[in-house]
């Protein structure tokens, strides 16, 4: 009895994170992402962007801007993106969700600049960023990604994901599509781009929130471009990678120290290391609380009963991260009992920085 508590009270941890929203059944499974489809359900609202001039920038440094996602609605909002400006030409950072938004990117950048885009840096491949990168393609960018495209959105194909997402963003948004997220540089290690004297290094942060993974440094800045490695509420999506390999990015994030943080989606941290450290405690207590449960034999749905529901149709909101994120890391504990469980030393230090997470 007393373990069941502990566990209960460490999964009522998590549900500390949501916030009051529609409870109703949600498609648990892992295989076959219903992400997609789901999104295509609820007809996702359209800001029609093809209509607008630009999006919101934000300078972080003297040639470093960020472009600013959709306000206010955090992870399910469009995602941030941004570009650097050199000598040589611009450097972008992810391309967004439809050639329709990469068209409005590009219009973007060229109120700060009539430089030709050299490089597009793809922080990861779901689509929301990456379905714009053939515009930048068609205008002579060289793609700079990871060649892992795996994920479970594409799972049943690129051309099921491609008739999928434009139902998503609709005809107009997606007109001119094609994949163009295959690098022209692949980066499956540590990489310096050199552009015009600036220095941009492409970080390998391992598997976190996708097989994919990459961020963007400029040391002389400070400046990170997190991809969702990090999401404005700290509640980063774990399905497509690991938490032990999203530990490991935070650490590195850690190491960095930067004065300015670009995550995902959502806003601006005003303090990135109080992000990652929120980042860090979630996936640490969702860690344990499903490591317990493995442990005395309480199965995935016994394990799920006490997070709340996740939202119909809503796949990336609050309620519905925190329960896939629940999936995949009790079948990530469940392989490491069954398979090579940590070490004692390896327990004991995630015992200790959980101990420092705020109760």
């Amino acid at each position: 009895m007393a373990r069941a508590a502990t566990t209960a009270a460490a999964l009522a941890v998590l549900a500390a994170h949501a916030t009051p929203a529609q409870q109703s059944a949600f498609p648990r499974s892992l295989t076959a992402d219903s992400a997609t489809r789901a999104a295509i359900a609820s007809r996702y609202p359209r800001d029609r962007s093809d209509t607008l001039p630009a999006f919101p920038l934000r300078e972080l440094a003297p040639g470093v801007f960020a472009v600013s996602g959709d306000t206010g609605r955090g992870v399910e909002g469009r995602p941030n993106a941004g570009f650097v400006v050199t000598p040589a030409g611009v450097v972008v950072i992810d391309a967004l969700a439809s050639p329709g938004e990469g068209r409005v990117l590009m219009r973007t950048i060229r109120t700060v600049t009539q430089a030709p885009v050299r490089y597009l840096v793809l922080t990861h491949h779901h689509p929301d960023h990456t379905f714009g990168a053939i515009v930048f393609k068609r205008a002579g960018a060289r793609i700079v990604a990871h060649p892992d495209r795996r994920t479970l959105a594409n799972i049943d194909g690129d051309d099921r994901l491609a008739s999928d997402w434009t139902g998503v963003m609709g005809l107009e948004q997606m007109r001119g599509f094609a994949y163009a997220d295959s690098p022209d540089i692949a980066v499956r290690h540590d990489t310096l781009l050199n552009v015009g004297g600036r220095r941009i290094q492409i970080i390998r942060p391992g598997p976190a929130h996708t097989a994919g993974d990459l961020m963007v440094w400029l040391p002389a800045e400070r400046v990170l471009f997190a991809g969702d490695v990090l999401v404005e509420d700290g509640v980063s999506m774990m399905v497509d990678g690991s938490s032990s390999a999203m530990l490991g990015a935070l650490t590195r994030i850690d190491s960095l120290q930067p004065r300015v943080a670009v995550p995902g989606h959502g806003r601006l941290a005003s303090d990135p290391a109080r992000l990652v450290a929120t980042t860090r405690c979630y996936v640490l207590t969702l860690r344990d609380t499903m490591r317990r449960a493995v442990a005395q034999g309480i199965r995935m749905g016994q394990a799920l009963d006490q997070l709340p529901q996740a939202d119909r149709d809503r796949p990336v909101s609050l309620h519905s991260r925190l329960r896939r994120n629940a999936v995949r890391v009790y079948s990530e504990m469940e392989h490491a009992l069954l398979g090579s469980p940590p070490s004692q030393r390896a327990l004991a230090a995630e015992a200790s920085q959980l101990a420092a997470c705020p109760r």
